[in-house]
């Protein structure tokens, strides 16, 4: 049939071609097909790779966009009533607002030497806007810190603080700012809050601050009544209220202080909190210390973060201290903690600084950790300001505190009490023992005071440190003079006169009453009797305050401390303070010395309940320890002012 005829002709006509089979996958129209697909795969890799890359660079940036976006959402929360976040970094964008940036790395590295620490914290900021602009630096120190170095790194440019006096460095920084110059100036706005103006900075840079400073180790008791050395370091991001009269910048010299009661600025707080500034990227701080206190440390503890120490020495009085993760975010300020091997005996730890062709050595006298130190017999003598500056609350809180003063007092004291106005009241005419009876007429003194009348502190005190002891009180007792008053005087020079030049043995401990105490006068007057000033504000801490001054001075260690160094140094040396004052249980004393040639040993000398006590102290100056130098300055200034 047809169909039959078909195939047998397409058969014949097959049989006459000569065929070749051929790999289709090496075909030229599959090769150019799979070129084409590799260039694809390609250039799909490459815009991944891009993408990726500008994401990881831009996200910050993104961030910090978002950040601003939700500031200006509560522009007008901030300008009214804006919170110091600490540290921060505010900058001055054009809209005449200031937005708040905190700081995206901090790394901290502390070297304590005995109660001195010396900090220097480094933080990074980023500038998120794509225009230059000013920045104001914010950062919360300790209080009684002082510093020592600043340096502020914008973009690549290196900015080194330098001390000037205040209108001069106000004017170098306006000068450089309109010259448009990166420039810094720095100013204390606070005891404890110290500002930072920043000019200049480049958009999208980061600006990196060191700053280095010293501060002093806090001694408290525990609950055993032990010493425990305590450091804290300001590095969390915690909120700080300032109100309107605290936002006077440079760049607004005429700028009018507004203040607000009490009500309103708690009312502020709480309605101003949504309006806190988040950070452009994840905060991370790293903290290491090395902690040498000079003599054995029993026990190093952390409450606010997990750590981990190493010994550094065989004696254990080096560790060096870090985090147990290597990075933590900044939620909360570093609070270590340490406690000191027991000891019988007072121990003294040194420490040398050489600054030039000058040595600089501190010495740190830790009395005994021991409930088994014999006490000192004390000749006390109270004096009392009934003068009209002390009407109200003020004589009450200064009664209060002599009746709890008398109630500390110990079978071995002798007392006596002399109140003053314009005139001088004794309550007995020489130091009696502290008899039962005794105290119950001190008593009686006491509640028939009132305050009235002028203010003459000069004869009072001139009694104080001349007044017979009564005859059943050892000679070695210490005359104690305990001065209670408000220091409302106009004679301050001609009292310090007399505290300096006074022949007899004393300690002058002073305790300020109410509102506004002349503290500069009671801190002077304590400083030349070789004591110490207490300030109590409110009439609840009167006991609180009073016990623990009582058994403070209740307690001496040492007495009498005198230092004896080398003939050659001798003359050499300026020993700060000028009037060493007593080694007294749980409160170690810091001694400072300036020489022209390295102390190599020191010979320390002083008495105690039982006997003379004589140590002598070799000084290691194999390694320079950091700010003893500063605190030195420190020292000779608070002696000369």
């Amino acid at each position: 049939n047809s169909f039959n005829k078909t195939i047998l002709e397409l058969q014949v006509f097959n049989s006459n071609k000569n065929l070749r089979l051929v790999d289709y996958q090496q075909s030229y129209f599959y090769q150019q097909k799979r070129k084409k697909q590799r260039r694809k795969w390609f250039k799909f890799i490459i815009l991944f790779l891009l993408v990726t890359s500008v994401i990881a660079v831009i996200v910050p940036f993104a961030r910090a966009t978002t950040f601003n976006e939700e500031l200006l959402t509560h522009t007008s929360l901030v300008a009214v009533n804006p919170l110091i976040q600490g540290p921060q970094l505010l900058f001055t964008h054009p809209d005449n607002r200031q937005h708040a940036t905190l700081p995206v790395d901090i790394t901290a590295n502390v070297e304590v030497n005995g109660l001195v620490a010396y900090v220097q914290i480094k933080q990074v900021f980023i500038n998120p806007y794509n225009i230059s602009v000013s920045g104001k630096y914010q950062f919360p120190l300790p209080e009684s810190s002082a510093i020592k170095h600043l340096t502020i790194k914008v973009a690549d440019q290196v900015i080194i603080g330098q001390i000037m006096e205040k209108q001069a460095a106000k004017a170098v920084y306006q000068q450089a700012k309109k010259q448009g110059k990166k420039a810094s100036l720095v100013q204390q706005q606070r005891p404890n809050l110290f500002t930072n103006n920043i000019a200049n900075i480049p958009p999208l840079s980061k600006v990196v601050v060191t700053l280095e400073f010293i501060m002093p180790v806090d001694v408290t008791k525990n609950s055993l009544n032990e010493s425990i050395f305590n450091l804290r370091l300001p590095v969390a991001i915690t909120t700080r209220y300032q109100s309107i009269h605290d936002q006077k910048t440079f760049d607004e010299p005429n700028s009018v202080a507004s203040f607000h009661t009490t009500k309103e600025t708690l009312q502020r707080i709480e309605y101003s909190a949504q309006a806190m500034p988040k950070a452009i990227a994840d905060n991370h701080t790293a903290i290491s210390i090395t902690l040498n206190a000079g003599v054995g440390i029993s026990t190093i503890k952390s409450a606010s973060h997990t750590i981990q120490t190493k010994a550094l020495d065989n004696q254990q009085s080096q560790h060096l201290v870090t985090l147990q993760n290597q990075q933590t975010t900044a939620k909360q300020d570093f609070e270590i903690s340490w406690q000191l091997k027991a000891s019988y005996e007072p121990q003294v730890s040194s420490f040398t600084e050489q600054i030039g062709d000058e040595y600089f050595t501190l010495l740190t006298f830790f009395p005994p950790e021991s409930e088994q130190v014999s006490t000192l017999s004390r000749d006390i003598i109270f004096i009392i300001d009934t003068s009209g500056s002390m009407q109200g609350s003020a004589i009450a809180q200064a009664k209060e505190s002599l009746q709890q003063a008398i109630l500390n007092l110990g079978p071995g004291d002798s007392f006596n009490i002399i109140a003053f106005d314009d005139n001088v009241s004794l309550l007995f005419a020489k130091t009696k023992m502290a008899s039962r009876h005794n105290i119950e007429q001190a008593q009686q003194f006491i509640n028939h005071l009132q305050a009235d009348g002028g203010t003459e502190m000069y004869r009072p005190l001139s009694q104080a440190l001349v007044m017979a002891k009564d005859q059943q009180q050892t000679a070695k007792a210490i005359r104690q003079v305990i001065f209670i008053t408000d220091g409302a005087v106009a004679n301050e020079f001609e009292l310090m006169q007399l505290l300096e030049g006074a022949q007899a043995n004393f300690r002058l401990f002073t305790v300020g009453i109410g509102a506004a105490p002349n503290g500069y006068f009671m801190k002077k007057s304590a400083q030349f009797g070789r004591g110490s000033y207490v300030y109590i504000k409110n009439s609840e801490d009167v006991q609180t305050q009073m016990t623990a001054l009582m058994r403070k001075i209740n307690h001496p260690a040492i007495t009498n401390i005198s230092l004896m160094f080398d003939s050659l140094i001798h003359q050499e040396t300026e020993v700060y303070p000028k009037k060493i004052t007593d080694l007294y249980m749980g409160e170690p004393l810091q001694i400072t010395v300036k020489s022209k040639l390295p102390i190599t040993s020191v010979q320390a000398m002083g008495d105690s309940a039982q006997s003379p006590w004589y140590q002598q102290v070799i000084v290691d100056d194999s390694q320079s320890s950091k700010g003893i130098s500063t605190l030195w300055a420190r020292r000779k200034i608070e002696n000369l002012l």
